[in-house]
């Protein structure tokens, strides 16, 4: 019987499963994209409980949303600048709890390492820590959790983890790029036909609260 607000909801990776199990989600992004993807989900779906919402996070304010019981807020808080604002409209919208999941320090471990070789300042999201302490300053005793990932990325070739890890090759010269390609020959491991490094997974921190 409860409603949720999944705040950056995209696609609807995370929308999709819960409105299984809700009376109704209200999925907000700022992407037109974005939620024509999940309304198409939806449909495919059967489902009918997704309200969806066009709005960057940065607006979002208890005077348009209202109430709901839960706000989930997945990977989506990550960059936004008027964080103490945000973090205070979505307390008061939700009347039971918050979950967010933020990215963690391992996270995109090997290409920092790379940027690391070049010399090449990576420009960081805040850390959990920087959230948490947001929060106690707000009167907000947040839980943290950090969640253990076993699953790595795989790929076929040194080519496809060029291509599909997330280096930033649109920003690298060609020399950068031979320096990659020796690089991943180094860290990575062949097995079974598929290259991996088990550092290179996603690390997520979830900090959550009850109203």
């Amino acid at each position: 019987n409860d409603t949720v607000l999944d705040v950056g909801c995209g696609e609807g990776s995370v929308t999709i499963p819960i409105a299984k199990r809700v009376k109704k989600v209200i999925g907000l992004d700022s992407s037109p994209k974005m939620l024509e993807y999940l309304e198409k989900r939806a449909n495919e779906n059967d489902i009918s409980n997704i309200e969806t919402v066009l709005q960057p996070i940065e607006e979002i304010s208890y005077d348009e949303i209202g109430d709901v019981d839960v706000v989930v807020c997945s990977r989506s808080l990550n960059g936004i600048i008027p964080i103490e604002e945000v973090l205070s409209e979505l307390n008061r919208i939700a009347n039971k709890y918050v979950f967010i999941t933020i990215f963690g320090p391992e996270n995109k471990k090997i290409e920092k390492d790379f940027d690391r070789e070049l010399e090449i300042k990576t420009e960081d999201f805040p850390d959990y820590n920087y959230f948490f302490n947001i929060l106690f300053n707000m009167g907000i005793y947040a839980n943290v959790e950090r969640f253990d990932l076993n699953n790595y990325r795989e790929y076929e070739s040194i080519e496809d983890a060029m291509d599909n890890g997330k280096f930033r090759l649109d920003l690298y010269s060609n020399e950068e790029k031979e320096l990659l390609r020796e690089y991943l020959e180094r860290i990575l491991t062949f097995e079974d036909g598929k290259y991996f490094n088990v550092k290179d997974k996603a690390d997520w921190v979830m900090v959550w609260w009850k109203k």
